[in-house]
């Protein structure tokens, strides 16, 4: 059985204004609310399938960006990037020293990032080596801004390393939170 009211029963008739709540009627809410952890908005890349091939050792644009202005300069941004695979062709000749690291930058600052390998290939007798992976990344940020922001996803190889993803899906979503 569906409750469908609370009964005030048993308190003080002041207490409650001496009402009965019905919990199906349609109640608006008033007033601000106030404290953290608020959303205030939620925006997304929607889903990008670029062509994406990389041997550089340092980091390079996916092709896959998100903007947000946030309302308040104490506002914090999470953001989750998603590269659904990608594939790490190993080129060392059988020195073994392949990987893969991804970051998250705010507009052209690297606000995270892997530091180490993600994907690593520690064979030295695999120098044709074809791994393929789905790379997440997070990060929540502190802006300190009130303009517009970009937030993009981030791959770089190691050591001679080749990564591709160009039949994979990439996209990247940021969430302002008070």
């Amino acid at each position: 059985m569906a409750l469908t009211k609370v009964n005030t029963g048993g308190l003080a008739l002041d207490a409650v204004d001496n009402t009965i709540l019905k919990l199906d009627d349609d109640y608006a809410l008033t007033g601000a609310i106030s404290g953290a952890g608020k959303i205030l908005q939620i925006v997304t890349s929607g889903t990008v399938n670029s062509t994406f091939n990389t041997s550089a050792e340092t980091y390079q644009s996916m092709g896959c960006n998100v903007a947000i202005t946030p309302a308040t300069t104490s506002s914090r941004i999470m953001v989750w990037a998603n590269v659904s695979g990608f594939y790490m062709y190993g080129g060392q000749g059988g020195s073994g020293d392949d990987g893969a690291s991804g970051a998250i930058y705010r507009d052209s600052t690297e606000i995270y990032g892997s530091g180490e390998r993600f994907l690593y290939n520690r064979d030295a007798s695999a120098a044709s080596m074809e791994i393929g992976m789905p790379c997440v990344l997070q990060v929540l940020d502190s802006p300190s801004s009130t303009s517009e922001i970009t937030y993009g996803i981030y791959m770089r190889a190691w050591s001679g390393s080749t990564l591709n993803a160009n039949d994979y899906d990439r996209s990247i979503i940021a969430m302002e939170i008070a």
